[in-house]
């Protein structure tokens, strides 16, 4: 198959020609191409497949374990995100759902590929700007054993708040048997979370949200992830959870920000639905307004409608940082950290994920490993309308 376009986003710049693919890999990027042409897309941008490692569920499909069809779930999940150009991802699901990810991603999937699993949580303290500080429960080595397990070797993130109990221990499992932890949902202060790096943190969860934030005379658990070198940051950069003169202090702070940033999404099942009030089951209601804010009644930030396209967007349209470096931190930096080492640039042997987008930043065409996986024109009718019926209030 090849595909033609005037602007390939591709590991050597931006390139005026021809993907070809085979068997679900680049082939070659060619100038000129005297073979059949499948699909031209010209008017068009290809960017490399967005790998969206923070992200609960969309259109209607949840992460959150009580669905009745947890595969059915899962599936529409995987698709939901590959209208929003995702091309592989973390599922952040609850501890129910570890098992059905890891099943379905062993299969042929219509939707991107899970490249390993997220677990925020959940040891968690939930404190910080409007937050309320409920409590956290006790961690249980024998329960964190039993994520790894019931995930079938593919959990490859835990986020943990690190001043909770016994969490060093829990840090050190993890990290011993590969898993990745992250510094979440944090009260801990600029001492407290740099001693929490030395543990094995090596990721900062939607870096300045539920955390303790710069003072002039206390840096806060923000100051620690942006001026330790070694960790890396997720960024909602929707322009919302963080203000865009905040992303821009923390992009100059950051040493070699463009290589150490994650964009993820956060997104919960409501991404994608229209703008009013839901009740998730089970849980709380929640408020989404024409911003795309997804708030409790006390103002609390509840997860995120808005994917990572529109974060993408944001950053360029608004923030004038160049297309090719957000690629990066949405593409090339997640596939590194998460060792997909054949995804996250367009260059000859990776992977065939790609996003065609126009140039306003809207999804046309999704390809995960040379399969279009989702087509504008074609799959129009992906919210779960299940989801509706049951938790759209008003």
């Amino acid at each position: 198959m090849i595909i033609k376009s005037k602007r390939i986003y591709t590991s050597d710049g931006v390139v005026d020609g021809y993907i070809q693919i085979e068997d679900g890999k680049i082939k070659d990027i060619l100038k000129t191409c005297e073979e059949k042409v499948d699909k031209d897309v010209s008017d068009n941008i290809i960017i490399p497949g967005i790998i969206d490692t923070h992200n609960h569920g969309t259109m209607g499909f949840g992460l959150m374990g009580d669905a009745v069809d947890k595969e059915r779930e899962v599936r529409g999940y995987l698709k939901g995100v590959a209208s929003q150009g995702v091309t592989a991802c973390l599922p952040t699901a609850d501890f129910t759902l570890l098992d059905t990810i890891a099943s379905v991603s062993k299969t042929k999937i219509d939707g991107a590929k899970p490249i390993g699993i997220h677990t925020e949580g959940p040891y968690l303290n939930r404190v910080g700007e409007k937050g309320i500080d409920t409590g956290h429960p006790e961690i249980d080595l024998k329960h964190c054993q039993e994520m790894m397990d019931k995930a079938g070797g593919m959990l490859k993130l835990v986020a943990i708040a690190p001043e909770i109990p016994n969490a060093k221990d829990a840090i050190e499992l993890f990290t011993k048997n590969g898993v990745r932890c992250a510094f979440a949902h944090s009260n801990a202060m600029y001492q407290e979370a740099l001693e929490s790096f030395k543990w094995g943190i090596t990721v900062t969860t939607h870096t300045a949200n539920v955390m303790s934030g710069i003072h002039h005379r206390n840096m806060g658990g923000l100051g620690a992830c942006l001026l330790n070198d070694d960790v890396y940051n997720e960024l909602i950069a929707d322009g919302l959870h963080v203000s865009n003169e905040m992303i821009e202090i923390m992009l100059r702070t950051k040493k070699d920000a463009i290589n150490k940033f994650l964009l993820i999404s956060d997104n919960v099942p409501m991404s994608g639905a229209p703008i009013g009030r839901y009740n998730l089951e089970g849980m709380f209601e929640v408020n989404i307004d024409d911003k795309g804010y997804c708030l409790s009644d006390t103002g609390r930030l509840c997860g995120s409608t808005l994917p990572v396209i529109r974060g993408i967007k944001n950053l360029v349209t608004n923030l004038d940082i160049s297309l090719e470096d957000v690629i990066k931190m949405a593409s090339k930096n997640p596939a590194h950290v998460y060792g997909a080492t054949t995804k996250g640039e367009l260059s000859k042997g990776k992977d065939a994920d790609f996003v065609v987008i126009d140039d306003d930043f809207n999804v046309q065409y999704t390809y995960s490993e040379g399969d279009c996986v989702y087509d504008c024109q074609k799959d129009t009718d992906l919210f779960n309308s299940n989801f509706m019926e049951r938790c759209f209030l008003k």
